[in-house]
């Protein structure tokens, strides 16, 4: 059987090839609209998918719906908002319940609490918007602080965002009480969900880091330290406590005669003002913490303008220098004015160019990007004047050997007067794989009927970071993300939001909602988005075939949260880019490095998408890891 299927396999990569190369009759070629593209990646070096829009086959059924649709990083949390919009409710109401449920099942990777970034297009309102996704540092989190004790698991919690996040999207545009939008994930805290194989793998992984702090080492080994077993029920009635606890609050007060948002509230204050506040101050201040009461009972987020970008008739929007999200508009910019068409695609060409245009956004973001209540951006970074004279500094024929000097938008010139030379140095830690590289990440996407669309980044999970005894959360480790270089903009200070990497990314057609899309993956997560988009708008795959594609990933600057580049013109590529494509890119200067067919590292998007015609909506998760996607 084995033999068989392996000829089965043989055979039909020699017919892919045969008919991309114009061999088959008229029946069997691809339509004329794509024939050109088809040529550009045939013949193709392994069985994995290529993009043919006359191509029936799938990786997975295509989702779609005129109701709602859903998609998320866990198959528990796309069922808990899928529910809610069966039962009426709109995009935020699902939205909500399954980033309260995401982020239960998700305690490895995107645990409570933590960073929650959010773009939202409502429309009732008729406007996109962002809520503010990263906490801000405690008041201790002074610079010199972390120049004398450096940053650590410990050192580096932040104040959670995600619960501000969550019920401030509820407050304003939905219509469920937080304890209707919270019963999915209290279920899922007290009943128990089934270890799944990626958390199984992560936990064995972290294992040591885990077995520091003892509470983290009754949660994560439920069934003793190496017993653990892809299948096992992982309980977390501690969080369950917490929910019940801010459920209650919201009781009392609707209770007493206060309007929904009033209840919403109360459940808010039960956790940044409230007994589980009290407790994070006592746990900090015995471990060594800076992290205090009054750093959470006075958190307060807010709404905020998108920063955003048009592309080719396609309205981008992102969150600012809070996140990585400014990186998308200073990639497209670069891009709009290149046929990227007449490259082919995943041409050596193309992968080129796109590689060099991210490490030019990498290293303008790295100067000039952080919370802009403490660094605005200078004035024309973000136009396409300033791309223009930013994108000169690409040579076709040759890699960058280090992330290039940053820019000077002010000046209108390509590269700063004093610009460093170099970010290469030695005795640092960090690196592709490095400790900013281990923070990960979930995403969730939805579409409503009425036009809402909800896309969410959270993340910080609690493995090498403490949990709060008796409660069953963490803080996180997101101020590892800070820089500590006072020359830039993301340097950190007391009562600042690091630049962190989480950017969920909002698509506009014709005034109109057209996509959503966020993904897992540290400083990938605005590459691999890119590449979906691209894919989508320039090539017209549809979402889960453009979710399919194989990737790469540049790693030629300093990772998030460090100033030293130790990976200078490193390229990774999924192997089913041609061998040959890779032999071309090592001979422009990049240092290509292989990653697998497939691999979770190059990111796993969800994706809601409209048809601008239609109003049909897809939904679509990527396969690199365990989503789900839902609709009706």
């Amino acid at each position: 059987m084995k033999q068989v299927t392996w000829v089965a396999v043989l055979a039909a990569v020699a017919i892919i090839a045969w008919l991309g190369s114009g061999n088959g009759d008229a029946g069997d070629a691809p339509s004329p609209t794509n024939s050109s593209l088809f040529a550009t990646i045939a013949p193709f070096n392994s069985y994995g998918h290529v993009h043919d829009a006359d191509n029936v086959e799938a990786m997975r059924p295509r989702v779609m719906g005129t109701h709602g649709v859903i998609s998320s990083g866990h198959y528990l949390a796309t069922q808990a908002g899928y529910d809610v919009l069966r039962a009426g409710g709109n995009a935020f109401d699902a939205g909500v319940t399954a980033g309260m449920a995401l982020k239960a099942l998700k305690m490895d990777y995107a645990g409570w609490t933590g960073v929650a970034p959010l773009i939202v297009y409502s429309t009732a309102e008729d406007r996109v918007i962002t809520r503010v996704g990263a906490g801000t540092s405690p008041a201790l989190a002074t610079l010199d602080h972390f120049l004398e004790h450096g940053k650590s698991p410990v050192n580096n919690a932040l104040i959670p965002a995600d619960i501000d996040v969550w019920l401030a999207a509820l407050d304003r545009f939905g219509t469920l009480s937080f304890s209707e939008a919270a019963e999915p994930t209290l279920r899922i805290a007290e009943e128990g969900y089934h270890l799944y194989k990626m958390q199984k793998w992560m936990i064995e992984d972290q294992m040591d880091e885990i077995l520091a702090f003892p509470y983290n080492g009754d949660f994560w080994f439920q069934n003793g330290v190496g017993e653990q077993r892809a299948g096992d029920l992982m309980v977390n009635a501690d969080l369950g406590r917490l929910i019940r606890y801010m459920m209650e609050a919201e009781g009392q007060a609707l209770a007493a005669g206060a309007s929904r948002s009033e209840g919403i509230r109360a459940a808010r204050d039960a956790f940044y003002k409230g007994d589980p506040a009290r407790d994070v101050d006592r746990f900090f201040r015995e471990q060594g913490g800076i992290v205090r009461y009054e750093d959470l009972a006075g958190y307060e987020s807010r709404w905020e303008e998108p920063l955003g970008t048009s592309f080719r008739g396609y309205d981008v929007y992102t969150g600012d220098g809070w996140s990585q999200g400014p990186r998308i508009i200073l990639m497209l910019n670069m891009l709009e004015s290149h046929d990227l068409r007449a490259l082919g695609y995943n041409t050596p060409e193309y992968i080129h160019l796109i590689s060099q245009v991210i490490n030019l956004a990498m290293s303008d973001s790295h100067r000039y990007v952080g919370d802009p209540d403490f660094a605005p951006a200078p004035e024309g970074l973000y136009g396409k004047e300033y791309a223009r004279e930013r994108i000169r500094l690409i040579d076709d024929e040759r890699a960058f050997q280090d992330m290039p000097p940053w820019g000077d938008p002010a000046a209108m010139t390509a590269v700063a007067d004093g610009a460093p030379a170099s970010f290469v140095m030695t005795g640092e830690d960090g690196g592709a794989d490095g400790p900013a590289g281990s923070i990960d990440t979930s995403s969730l996407n939805v579409m409503d009927a009425e036009g809402n669309l909800f896309s969410l980044t959270e993340s910080d999970g609690h493995t090498f970071t403490p949990m709060i005894p008796g409660w069953g959360f963490g803080l996180g480790n997101r101020m590892g993300q800070f820089n500590l270089d006072p020359e830039l903009a993301n340097v950190m200070a007391p009562g600042k939001r690091p630049r962190n990497t989480n950017s969920p990314l909002l698509v506009m057609k014709d005034g109109r909602p057209f996509m959503g899309l966020s993904t897992p993956g540290g400083d990938q997560q605005l590459q691999s988005l890119l590449q979906v988009f691209l894919n989508v708008v320039v090539w017209g795959m549809s979402p889960e075939t453009a979710l399919d594609q194989p990737r790469f990933g540049s790693y030629n600057f300093p990772p998030s949260g460090s100033e030293v580049n130790s990976t200078p013109a490193l390229l990774r590529l999924e192997d089913r880019i041609p061998a040959e494509t890779a032999d071309a890119l090592r001979a422009m200067g990049h240092d290509v490095e292989p990653w697998g067919l497939w691999n979770w590292r190059a990111c796993a998007p969800t994706v809601t998408w409209r048809d601008p015609e239609t109003g049909l909506m897809v939904a679509a998760g990527d396969v690199r890891r365990e989503t789900a996607s839902m609709g009706f």
